[in-house]
């Protein structure tokens, strides 16, 4: 049997990735959210607020039944305030970090901890931005979020190299895709957000990824580990 983690299962990149691992009748899937609205018998609903730290502590990964392969996607997190630093609510700072940041690294810890002796082939899939790479006015607690991302990924992926079971790490950056997260950014304010009008215009044209592209995408890659040996990289530069 092949283990699926994965947060924010309730809608988006996450749901997508749970409904077409689902299709593999030796795939399970554990859908951590807050929400859950999938149903199958290889689906195993964990609700869990992964901006709540001590729930994020609390949780444990499982003993495996005959594991044939393991893997944690950290897909679920929050673009927060769109507002300038100075602006910014400080709970909503605090929140955003918690789940972008702090429940990541957490989780890689305790899958890392939890499976280290397991013979079998195991990742940790992180969804990342290239916001992580790119300063955008109105976002900055979410660029520096997925900043830390992808060098938590990297620096992980280079402790493995080290280790007797490795974990691949890979820190992905999706592109631009049709989310709730989407919505919640063309609904905030164009004064506080210079590139609010881009990204409305970006629905408007249709050139938003849909979600199930994404999600095969991600697939594909967890599928065929050897044609993908970098831990960071974007989803638009590949084929």
């Amino acid at each position: 049997m092949n283990y699926y983690f994965i947060t924010g299962t309730s809608s988006g990149i996450g749901q997508a990735l749970a409904t077409e691992l689902l299709k593999n009748e030796n795939n399970h899937v554990f859908g951590i959210s807050r929400r859950q609205n999938l149903m199958d018998v290889n689906f195993t609903p964990v609700v869990l607020n992964l901006a709540n730290i001590e729930e994020v502590n609390g949780f444990h990964f499982p003993k495996l039944e005959n594991p044939e392969k393991v893997v944690l996607i950290n897909n679920a997190g929050q673009i927060g305030d769109i507002k300038p630093i100075g602006d910014s609510d400080n709970k909503a700072i605090a929140d955003l970090f918690t789940v972008n940041v702090t429940s990541v690294a957490i989780f890689m810890n305790k899958f890392i901890s939890n499976y280290a002796s397991l013979p079998v082939a195991k990742t940790i899939l992180n969804v990342s931005s290239g916001a992580g790479k790119n300063p955008i006015e109105g976002w900055a607690t979410y660029c520096g979020s997925k900043a830390a991302v992808d060098l938590l990924s990297l620096t992980t992926f280079t402790e493995q190299q080290r280790a007797l079971n490795p974990v691949m790490v890979y820190s992905i950056a999706p592109g631009v895709v049709d989310t709730e997260m989407q919505a919640s950014i063309r609904a905030s304010n164009e004064k506080d957000f210079s590139k609010h009008k881009h990204f409305v215009d970006l629905k408007a044209n249709n050139e938003l990824t849909s979600p199930l592209e994404v999600a095969d995408k991600y697939i594909m890659i967890l599928n065929q580990p050897e044609n993908f040996k970098a831990c960071i990289f974007s989803l638009r530069d590949v084929k």
